[in-house]
């Protein structure tokens, strides 16, 4: 039943009004019934899935609507569902009617048209037509162009429409003709007028059919209300065909009105899925979320938009491989990914922050999953991302966190953090997400380069997996000399380790077919970085050691590798991380500490724990570390390592000169 703002209605009418409802009932005319109700939206949830429409059973003899009229006046209740709905709607209903749209428009835009002869014969009146004709006239032809997108379309109905603007106080005048000028708006790409037009549909039409059905009962569920529909169309409006859809700028003024949707009944039900719902509450969220950028629209649209499509990416990706469908949903994600840095509050807030952060994550996530996908449709799509694809994503979130790290010492709130908090978790997650992107980047090139016997492609895959790597390490040790420690997080030099040691192994191989020792120079000081990052990788130690033997070169493990295993005992880091272990890790660490410097030369003891056991022990933890970003022995590795990267010491000469090694005794 439409409502208005006017005037009371006499019992007497009231009583044939619902009389006439209660005939209606009977009648398959109401769209609801005749057509699947709507599915979730784009960025509304991460499944979407059609419930079948309620079955209303009409009586034998009730006879069914052969005209459009009865339909186009209750078409609010799908003007907010997409093209394809809108197409299978229409299509049903042109056969139950046995005229279509299109013919139905063709003979009202004839009848209405202005000049048209109104009369036959000399001395008759011309024909009068009801408000309502050109009403559903207007409102056939916005639902053409919801469904064709044809701009003739909605330029019909603005003229249509026009007739009526005398009567633009009337709401549901006033909802048709504001949703038809903030369609031409969003034609034009004029993010004002568009604005203008949505509060003047909430300001002149909803909140009128809100007071109305208040004042007639309707809310409280004795019969039905309609403003759900007006809600949804809203919604679909502003987040589907104006921000996703046409990317229109300029609509964080619009932000307000979705905190007024959220405390309204939007008429979802449960066994439905209350994707709308959970649309408005996201938004709501995003908008007052203190670690990103607030109180912006069309920032948070686009946000939510990039996650919800990198999470249907990642799913499709284990489920189907890399097929095209797949790629495309990743180049989608990556679209509104790109938006939310344009439509940020700064180069360097919070919310671009998080941007970043999250198209690393998604990068990441791809990357180990080239392996398997090397004959699929989309690889060499996906081939690109540890190429030059991810190292573009690197440069720039290092750029990023280089930016925002002097916010440690004071400023946090420029960026939009609410507390210095909420600032070092961002950076932290920033850091990490940099860091494993570049650590999957150098597992891809590892695999490579452990598959290939061809020296070309051996140069190649060791090129590729030094640049990823040593851009973090390098990253790193900039950090470390600009007074921002606080803002590295402690499993940063865990991370360093793993791309040291994986990068020292590169070198390896390439130095097999050098005819200098500056690739071997390269593998010797990153082992020994590595041994300094996780001095209880007594394995890999060991490993060096017999490559020096082998090579002739032991004097460089005497000259580095056994004064750090003397640190190891004598280090106050390492003396208070031992004190504060559980017995059986405390137990093992005692051992290895006591007799490490043994264990570095090889002479330890009978009574002294052997290699295997003493790699079985720390194995668990290790596995732990590279889950866990917070474990605490994170912490120690910053603190060993901080410890001497700080000095004036023979390794602290070798990082920073290599080469140093080929000097004579």
């Amino acid at each position: 039943m439409r409502t208005t703002a006017l005037g009371k209605t006499s019992p007497k009418r009231i009583l044939s009004f619902i009389i006439f409802c209660a005939i209606c009932l009977f009648l398959a005319a109401a769209p609801s019934w005749g057509a699947t109700k709507k599915k979730g939206h784009a960025a509304s949830a991460k499944k979407e899935h059609k419930t079948a429409p309620a079955k209303v059973a009409a009586p034998v003899a009730a006879p069914q609507i052969r005209e459009w009229g009865p339909y186009l006046d209750v078409a609010y209740e799908l003007t907010y569902w997409d093209k394809n709905e809108i197409k299978d709607w229409r299509e049903k209903r042109d056969q139950e009617i046995g005229e279509t749209l299109a013919s139905y428009i063709a003979t009202w835009s004839g009848k209405l048209a202005p000049g048209q002869k109104g009369a036959e014969r000399p001395g008759e009146q011309p024909q009068l037509f009801r408000d309502r004709d050109y009403l559903r006239l207007a409102i056939a032809q916005t639902i053409d162009y919801l469904q064709s997108d044809n701009p003739e379309s909605l330029a019909a109905a603005a003229k249509t429409i026009e007739s009526l603007k005398g009567k633009a106080s009337m709401p549901e005048i006033a909802y048709w003709s504001g949703m038809v000028k903030a369609l031409q708006a969003l034609e034009r790409d004029d993010a004002d007028d568009f604005v203008a037009q949505v509060y003047g549909i909430w300001n002149g039409s909803v909140l009128y059919i809100e007071k109305n059905e208040i004042a007639t009962g309707a809310t409280s569920g004795a019969v039905p209300t309609n403003t759900p529909f007006y809600y949804r169309n809203l919604i679909n409006l502003v987040v589907n065909r104006a921000i996703i859809a046409r990317k229109l700028d300029g609509l964080n003024a619009l932000g307000p009105l979705f905190v007024m949707m959220n405390d309204r009944n939007l008429g979802e039900k449960d066994s439905e899925g209350k994707y709308t719902k959970t649309l408005v509450q996201r938004i709501v969220d995003g908008l007052g979320a203190p670690d990103s950028d607030r109180y912006r629209l069309n920032f948070t649209v686009a946000a939510i938009e990039s996650k919800r499509l990198q999470q249907v990416a990642s799913s499709k990706l284990d489920a189907e491989g890399m097929t095209e469908s797949v790629q495309k949903t990743y180049e989608r994600a990556k679209t509104f990914n790109d938006l939310c840095f344009k439509w940020a509050a700064g180069p360097r807030s919070s919310g671009v922050v998080m941007a970043a952060v999250d198209y690393l994550d998604m990068t990441s996530f791809a990357i180990p999953r080239l392996a398997d996908n090397e004959n699929a449709a989309a690889y060499k799509f996906f081939s690109t991302l540890p190429d030059q694809e991810g190292r573009t994503a690197l440069l720039k979130s290092m750029a990023i966190f280089n930016d925002i790290a002097p916010y440690s010492a004071g400023g946090w709130e420029r960026a939009g953090y609410q507390s210095r908090e909420l600032y070092l978790k961002s950076t932290h997650r920033l850091w990490r997400a940099i860091m494993e992107l570049s650590l999957w980047t150098g597992d891809y090139y590892l695999v490579k380069l452990n598959t290939t016997q061809d020296a070309q492609n051996i140069q190649s895959y060791a090129t590729s997996m030094q640049m990823a790597l040593n851009s973090y390490l390098n990253f790193l040790t900039a950090q470390q000399g600009r007074g921002f420690n606080d803002v590295i997080p402690d499993s940063a030099y865990f991370g360093a380790f793993e791309a040291s040691d994986k990068v020292s192994y590169a070198y390896r191989r390439v130095s097999e077919f050098s005819t200098d020792n500056g690739a071997y120079n390269l593998w010797f000081t990153h082992r020994l970085l590595s041994a300094e990052l996780f001095p209880l990788s007594l394995r890999e130690v060991r490993q060096t050691s017999a490559a020096l033997k082998k090579d002739g070169r032991y004097n460089l493990y005497l000259d580095y590798f056994l004064p750090l295993a003397s640190r190891i005992k004598q280090s106050p880091a390492i003396k208070k991380w031992v004190s504060a272990q559980r017995p059986e890790t405390a137990t093992a660490s005692l051992a290895y500490i006591n007799a490490v410097d043994k264990l570095f030369a090889g002479t330890a003891p009978a009574e002294v724990p052997t290699d295997t056991q003493l790699v079985a022990s720390f194995q668990s933890m290790r596995e732990e570390m590279q889950r866990n970003p917070d474990h605490p022995t994170h912490n120690l590795l910053k603190l060993f390592y901080l410890e001497e990267i700080q000095k004036n010491s023979n390794f602290t000469k070798l990082v920073k000169e290599p080469n140093r090694l080929d000097r004579p005794f």
